[in-house]
C-alpha cells in the first residue's frame, strides 16, 4: 500500500520477542514517571526562574545515576555504550559547573565608597579565568538548568524501543494542549495576569507563561510533535483509517497550539509560530493526499490547506507590523555583544547580563531593568563565553550530522528536528531558552528524535552494543591451527 509499510524487524519477531522489546523495563518506567513529573511542573508552573520549578529539576536530575544503574542491571539487551554515552553527553554540565565554581574567585563588580556613599564599579579582570558575580543568587538557576539537561539526555540512553515514545509522547502532547486550552480560557475571561504570577500585571502573557514569546516557542515545539504523531498513524500497514485513528485528536491539539499565535503579542515569536504551522500543514497534505487507501484524503487535505493559508496570512501580517520594542531590542543585543567582546573566552557568568547591563547600555536606556538580551545567542556568549556556550550546541550538531550520515529518512525524526530548528532560528531574535518549559521541551523532542532515528535503523538488541566483527579464518591476520585436535577431558 502506498505510504504504508511494515518494519522488517516486526516481520521477523514472534509475539514473545515483541513483548520483550516493547514492554517497559524498570528504568523505562522510572524515566517515564520522571518525564511526566518534570513536564507537569514545567508546563503548568512556567515562571522562568521559579525556585519551586528549578528545585524539582534539581532533585529529579540528581536521580540520574539511579536511573542509569537501574538501566544497566535490568536491560534485557547489551548496553556496552551506556556510561560512555552518558559522560560525553553530560560534558556541558560538568564544564558549566566547573566554570562557575572557579568563577567564584573572580567577581567583576567591586564595591567602592565615595563621600560616604557606596557605589559599584566594573573592575578589570583576567579574561583567561572564569568569573561569576554572585553565586548566592544564581546557584539554584545554574544547578536547575543543568538538571534539565541531565533529565533529557536519558531519552537518548534508556529507551530500548520506539514503543516508549509512542506511549510517552502522547501524554506530553495532551498536557501541552491542555495548557493551551487554559490560556485561551484566560484570554476569553480577560484576566490581567497569568496564574502563579500575580506580580506580572501585563497583557503580554499566555496561560502560565508571563512572557508570551516563551509561550510561542513552547507551542511551536508541541504543535510540531502533535503533527508528527498524527502523521505517524499513516506509517504502518495495520493502521486504521485516518479518521478512525487518534490522528484527528493530534491535529486538533496542533491546531489549537498553532492558532494560539494570534493571541501572542510578541511579533517575531508569533510570526514564527504561525508560519511553522503553515509548514506542518504542507507536510500533512503531501502525506495524506497521495494515499489512495484513505477515503477522506481530499477533505482532510483541503481542511489542512485552508488552515495553512490562514496562518500563512497571519504570519506574514505579523512580520510586516512595526515593532514598538525594535530599538530597545537592538540596543540590548548590542550591549550583549559588547559584553562578549570584552570577555570572550569564559564570559561573565550566569545571570551576569542583567547585572552588567548598566555599564553597557546606551544613555537613553539608563534606569530601565532588563533581564533578556532579545537573543539567546548573544546572551549565552556574554554569560558563558565561547567555551561554555559552544559545548552543548556542538554535541547536538554532532548528533544531527550522525543521523544525516545514516542516510535514513525517518519521518518522525525529521518533523521533530524541523521544530527544533525553528526554535534555534527564533533564538537569534528572542530568548526562548530562558524558560525552563521551553528548554525542557526542546531537549525532550531533540533527544527523542535522535533516539527514534537510531531505533528505526538499528536492531534494538544492537543499538547500544559494541560492534563485534566476525571474519572468516582465511582473512584473519593471526595463525590458525589446522592439525589434529587432542583434547583431554577429566
Amino acid at each position: 500500500m502506498p505510504g504504508k509499510t511494515t518494519e522488517p524487524e516486526d516481520r521477523n519477531l514472534n509475539a514473545r520477542d515483541k513483548l520483550l522489546r516493547d514492554s517497559f523495563t524498570p528504568a523505562e518506567t522510572l524515566l517515564a514517571c520522571t518525564l511526566l513529573l518534570t513536564s507537569t511542573v514545567a508546563f503548568w508552573i512556567s515562571q522562568p526562574r521559579s525556585d519551586w520549578v528549578l528545585g524539582v529539576f534539581l532533585i529529579v536530575g540528581g536521580l540520574t545515576p539511579v536511573l542509569l544503574k537501574t538501566h544497566e542491571h535490568t536491560h534485557p539487551f547489551f548496553v556496552d555504550l551506556l556510561w560512555r554515552r552518558f559522560w560525553w553527553l553530560s560534558l556541558p554540565v560538568w564544564w558549566i559547573l566547573a566554570q562557575s565554581a572557579i568563577g567564584i574567585s573572580q567577581n567583576p563588580i567591586a564595591a567602592i565608597t565615595i563621600n560616604g556613599s557606596e557605589y559599584t564599579e566594573l573592575s578589570a579582570i583576567n579574561i583567561w579565568r572564569p568569573s561569576l558575580i554572585d553565586l548566592r543568587s544564581n546557584w539554584l538557576t545554574i544547578l536547575g538548568f543543568c538538571a534539565i539537561y541531565l533529565v533529557s539526555i536519558n531519552l537518548f540512553i534508556i529507551p530500548k524501543s520506539r514503543a516508549f515514545f509512542e506511549k510517552v509522547l502522547p501524554w506530553l502532547c495532551t498536557s501541552a494542549t491542555m495548557v493551551c486550552v487554559m490560556g485561551l480560557l484566560q484570554k476569553a475571561s480577560g484576566l490581567r495576569a497569568p496564574l502563579f504570577a500575580s506580580d506580572h500585571p501585563h497583557s503580554d502573557y499566555f496561560a502560565f507563561f508571563a512572557y508570551d514569546g516563551h509561550w510561542a516557542a513552547f507551542a511551536l515545539l508541541w504543535m510540531v510533535a502533535c503533527f508528527a504523531m498524527a502523521l505517524l498513524q499513516l506509517r504502518y500497514a495495520d493502521s486504521p483509517a485516518f479518521l478512525e485513528s487518534r490522528a484527528p485528536w493530534y491535529l486538533t491539539g496542533a491546531t489549537l497550539l498553532g492558532l494560539s499565535g494570534y493571541f501572542v503579542q510578541a511579533r517575531l515569536p508569533s510570526a514564527v509560530l504561525l508560519l511553522s504551522f503553515t509548514v506542518m500543514t504542507f507536510f500533512c497534505i503531501i502525506n495524506i493526499a497521495p494515499n489512495r487507501t484513505e477515503p477522506k484524503r481530499f477533505s482532510i487535505a483541503t481542511l489542512c490547506g485552508l488552515l495553512g493559508l490562514l496562518t500563512l496570512w497571519g504570519g506574514v501580517q505579523r512580520l510586516m507590523q512595526s515593532s514598538t520594542i525594535g530599538p530597545e531590542a537592538s540596543a540590548l543585543r548590542n550591549s550583549a555583544k559588547e559584553m562578549f567582546l570584552d570577555n570572550p573566552i569564559f564570559g561573565w557568568g550566569m545571570d551576569s547580563f542583567s547585572q552588567l547591563l548598566p555599564y553597557y547600555q546606551p544613555d537613553w536606556m539608563l534606569g530601565s531593568v532588563n533581564e533578556r538580551a532579545f537573543s539567546d545567542y548573544y546572551q549565552h556568549l556574554a554569560e558563558y563565553g565561547i567555551v561554555g556556550a559552544s559545548l552543548a550546541p556542538i554535541i547536538c550538531i554532532g548528533l544531527v550530522i550522525r543521523y544525516i550520515i545514516g542516510k535514513n529518512d525517518i519521518r518522525l525524526t525529521n518533523y521533530l528536528l524541523v521544530g527544533c530548528l525553528a526554535i534555534t532560528i527564533l533564538a537569534f531574535v528572542d530568548t526562548p531558552f530562558m524558560s525552563p518549559a521551553v528548554s525542557l521541551s526542546f531537549l525532550i523532542l531533540f533527544f527523542s528524535a535522535i533516539r527514534w532515528g537510531d531505533l528505526s535503523r538499528i536492531k534494538v538488541d544492537e543499538v547500544d552494543a559494541k560492534v563485534v566483527v566476525v571474519t572468516h579464518e582465511k582473512e584473519r591476520n593471526v595463525p590458525v591451527f589446522h592439525g589434529e585436535q587432542k583434547e583431554t577431558f577429566k
